[in-house]
């Protein structure tokens, strides 16, 4: 199977900072994954979709995105759809760009950038959601 990650796109974006009298002890981030697939009948595409909660002992982000993949030599079948790929190795593939984004942002904000840690996708797959205290 090949596989091809075609473009992504953040669909929300919030940030705000806390109030100078509001200071959390710890950082924390939840982050939720899910998938999509084409209503046409043999389409080659599919999507994988996050929404990441990060609350930062200074500010709160929620973070939406979505990764537009192609199949280059097969079409999105039942079975694909049912398998691994979509909810690990395809989210497995899109996160370092998100992680990535979520660093820029950060710094290019004036704060000290986030790093957020490797996540377990086989893990998230199995809850579909993950939440992890950063401190």
């Amino acid at each position: 199977m090949k596989i091809q990650l075609k473009d992504w796109e953040i669909k929300n974006l919030n940030f705000s900072l806390l109030d100078e009298n509001i200071k959390r002890e710890s950082n924390s981030f939840d982050l939720e994954s899910g998938n999509y697939f084409s209503e046409e009948k043999d389409d080659n595409v599919f999507g994988v979709s996050f929404k990441l909660k990060i609350h930062d002992k200074l500010f709160d982000l929620v973070v939406e995105a979505v990764f537009h993949f192609e199949l280059l030599d097969e079409k999105v079948t039942e079975e694909f759809k049912l398998s691994s790929f979509p909810k690990v190795n395809a989210p497995a593939i899109a996160f370092p760009y998100l992680r990535a984004f979520v660093s820029n942002f950060t710094l290019q904000s004036g704060l000290e950038p986030v790093i957020l840690p490797s996540i377990n996708f086989v893990q998230l797959a199995s809850r579909n959601s993950f939440e992890e205290d950063l401190t």
